[in-house]
């Protein structure tokens, strides 16, 4: 499966999380390699945080389908990171993300009263 627009594992290299392939420079090389990416046989692209028209464009010239990230409703599935969903990571809050959960702070909460039971020795021998 490819990977293109925002790779998080990559983010020292672009240093931000904004949408990437705004312009038309790098809108034009993300097609290319989206093709070269089919053609050296994956069986699947995933598009991350791109402009939705760019993803439309890019499914659209493709054989094999898009998963998008971000990248709009014309891409051919979806996905959303389960730790975004469900709100366990706080400090990452892209436009894109639908938080269904909060269970960062349910978890630190549940943490906290563990730490005071341990420090209270609440736990029977």
């Amino acid at each position: 499966m490819g990977h293109l627009g925002l790779i998080p594992q990559s983010i020292n290299k672009f240093g931000t999380y904004t949408v990437r392939a705004t312009g038309e420079e790098e809108a034009n090389k993300l097609k290319k390699d989206a093709l070269l990416l089919q053609e050296a046989g994956c069986f699947a692209i995933v598009l991350e945080k791109i402009p939705a028209t760019l993803a439309k464009e890019v499914s659209k010239s493709l054989h094999i389908p898009t998963i998008g990230i971000g990248a709009g409703q014309d891409c051919d599935g979806q996905v959303l990171v389960m730790h975004d969903m469900l709100g366990i990571n706080n400090e990452f809050k892209p436009r894109f993300l639908r938080k269904y959960l909060n269970l960062h702070e349910q978890i630190t909460g549940a943490v906290q009263q563990y730490i005071k039971d341990v420090k209270k020795c609440r736990f029977s021998k």
